[in-house]
């Protein structure tokens, strides 16, 4: 007996949310996409850029920057042990 399989795929927009530790604060940072963070800092919200170097490690950036600071650099690594929890 032949049959046919129908696959729906639906794609979402929403944006995975979570609160990370940062100075003793906690902070609300949401997933926009695979390596694109929303960070909402007290003094302002940043747009936070993952880029992996060749050897596989992860960099911060904020978007539009070509330079990682030691402030993306911390609120990076709070995201990542935030996501591998």
């Amino acid at each position: 007996m032949k049959g046919i399989m129908i696959v729906l795929i639906r794609k979402t927009n929403a944006m995975a949310t979570f609160n990370i530790q940062l100075n003793q604060q906690e902070i609300a940072v949401s997933q926009a996409s695979e390596n694109i963070f929303i960070v909402r800092l007290p003094e302002k919200t940043i747009h936070l850029e993952r880029r992996q170097d060749n050897e596989g490690a992860s960099h911060w950036f904020e978007e539009g920057k070509d330079n990682e600071t030691t402030q993306t650099s911390q609120i990076g690594l709070a995201i990542e042990t935030k996501l591998d929890s």
